[in-house]
């Protein structure tokens, strides 16, 4: 019998519960068995399948029907593992009521388990009994505090940081801050919870206390900081990471945080300086040299450039970078087949794609034919047929470029045939119907942007600004560049449209005022073009010629300085 049963295994046993006698194959024919009786489950193995249908649910992504199971089984079960895995599973699905009876539960099994408390102490919070949670909070901090460096303050943020209640999470937090008021990490974690709470003014003074405590905070530093940039108070940043280097003149991220800053400024030669004491301190650091390359090629030091590019592709490292940044190099000195060849090396994802597009350029500005152009962008249209769109724009750019803007704008005709109601394509083709003296497709396209979307700040400022420079419809223009000023109240090109649209209403004052926002905001040549003529016809001629020669300097081709240069005779 038991050879025949053994092949049989679990399904063979079933079956015999139904069987009155069986006779083994190997016994005498009048053996007799008796029928055994149909088992009953055991509490302990009804416990085992709930645990194994709960971790099943758990793998096929069912996890309300595994929450389930572990509460049945947490409900008859003393091991802390069971009511550990319901109350994370219960805190993950956010069901609180259920998490916090799991939680209690675990934390009465296991009264020492350091991760029963603090789930215990989250439920708490997220069902609203915020007084009790204290209390197993400064338990966690203090047992938190005896295995880091920052007295369990970052344990306590962590928490907090997952209550949904944030003003109650930094009100808990606030609690533990007056208590240890000459804690630097307590200044700093309060400071990081109110940033969530949407209390950047409470956060910056709790950062302040911080480093006021400990100046070499470096993190403390980098959060005031990207407050500071979101309130747009780039001067308060700048100066704050000056000092933070001084004090931390070793510390990457914060000289990298601030040489950047000072790029998005416009203020390449302290920028350069930051990069290069960078690379002073660590001559392999190929973001440092990557970085000093492109500020060389920003103010036009071409030679200087590409030694920083070649020494990348000598160490091999960055290469897709410095093969593109050639090319672009020798776009800029006019050596557009050496540019193509620089791109023509660029592999990988992240450059690919924009490599092939700066050849169309280089084909454009050589020369070429419209045909071999819309050749090399259908082709590319064709490998990459998800960025259909993004290629008749480039394909446009590179004409435009090229200055061949009658072929521009007939690229995104084609484009606007495939991609009729494109708001990019509809906005790329009234800018280049500006330089064509297309001034009805301009108005056609920005309106039916318009209409589509109200709140385009960049199509109502595009309308309001071609209004005030190419025609007399002033109060029109001012009308829409008004509506995008609300929309995007700190924009340079708004500013700038603004003070542009003051000028030719005749107000002096009040372009001057705008037109200075949008400068320091983003000194480009346009802008720089704008504040220079009003700056010369208010009488500020020193200033104004000041202005214009820095421009000048950073952009020598821009064709707005050429023509104020034409009619002022400077």
């Amino acid at each position: 019998m038991n050879t025949l049963l053994k092949g049989l295994g679990f399904s063979g046993l079933l079956l015999l519960s139904g069987c009155a006698t069986v006779v083994d194959a190997q016994a005498p024919a009048e053996t007799e068995f008796a029928i055994r009786p149909v088992l009953q489950p055991s509490p302990r193995a009804e416990w085992m399948y709930q645990v194994l249908a709960a971790e099943l649910a758990g793998k096929r992504d069912q996890l309300d029907v595994a929450l389930d199971n572990y509460r049945k089984v947490a409900a008859t079960s003393a091991d802390p593992r069971i009511a550990e895995r319901g109350a994370m599973l219960a805190l993950l699905l956010k069901d609180h009521a259920l998490a916090l009876e799991l939680a209690q539960h675990w934390q009465t099994l296991a009264p020492a388990d350091e991760q029963a408390r603090q789930a215990l102490a989250l439920a708490l919070l997220r069902n609203g009994r915020v007084d009790e949670a204290a209390n197993y909070l400064e338990t966690v901090r203090k047992l938190a505090g005896k295995k880091d460096k920052q007295d369990g303050y970052a344990t306590l943020a962590s928490l907090l940081s997952q209550v949904e209640d944030k003003p109650a999470a930094l009100r808990v937090m606030g609690q533990f801050r007056d208590r240890n008021p000459r804690s630097a990490f307590a200044q700093y974690y309060y400071a990081m919870l109110a940033v969530a709470a949407g209390e950047r003014d409470q956060a910056l003074a709790s950062l302040d206390q911080a480093l006021a405590r400990d100046p070499k905070m470096a993190a403390a530093h980098l959060l005031r900081t990207r407050i500071l940039l979101d309130q747009e108070n780039r001067e308060a940043a700048l100066a704050g990471l000056g000092k933070a280097v001084t004090v931390l003149p070793r510390d990457r991220n914060l000289r990298m945080s601030y040489a950047k800053l000072l790029i998005e400024s416009g203020q390449l030669d302290k920028a350069r300086r930051e990069f290069a004491t960078l690379l002073n301190q660590n001559p392999k650091d190929a973001d440092s040299v990557y970085a000093l390359g492109l500020l060389a090629a920003e103010t036009r030091q071409f030679d200087l450039a590409e030694s920083y590019f070649l020494d990348l592709i000598k160490r091999k490292t960055r290469l897709a970078d410095a093969y593109f940044e050639m090319g672009r190099l020798e776009e800029q000195r006019g050596n557009y087949v050496k540019a193509k060849e620089w791109y023509e090396r660029v592999v990988g994802e992240d450059r690919y794609l924009n490599a092939r597009m700066r050849m169309g350029v280089t084909l454009a500005k050589a020369g070429d034919s419209t045909a071999v152009v819309s050749q090399h962008f259908d082709t590319l249209r064709r490998t990459n047929p998800q960025n259909s769109i993004i290629l008749y724009l480039a394909e446009a750019e590179a004409l435009r470029e090229a200055e061949r803007f009658q072929e521009a704008f007939a690229a995104l005709e084609r484009g606007l045939a495939l991609h009729p109601d494109d708001k990019d394509l509809l906005y790329a083709r009234a800018l280049l119907a500006e330089r064509i003296d297309r001034l009805d497709v301009l108005e056609r396209d920005l309106r039916a942007i318009i209409a589509a979307d109200p709140q385009n700040g960049q199509a109502l400022n595009a309308l309001g600004y071609t209004l005030a420079d190419r025609t007399d419809r002033y109060q029109e223009a001012l009308s829409y560049i008004e509506q995008a000023l609300a929309i995007l109240p700190n924009d340079a090109a708004v500013l700038d449209s603004m003070g542009w649209v003051q000028y030719r209403l005749g107000d002096q004052v009040k372009a001057l005022e705008y037109l200075r926002r949008a400068y320091q905001a983003n000194p480009d040549a346009e802008i720089a073009a704008h504040l220079s003529e009003v700056l010369w016809v208010s009488g500020q001629r020193e200033e104004a010629k000041k202005i214009w020669r820095e421009a000048q300097r950073k952009t020598p081709d821009s064709r707005q300085l050429r023509q104020l240069q034409e009619r002022f005779g400077w």
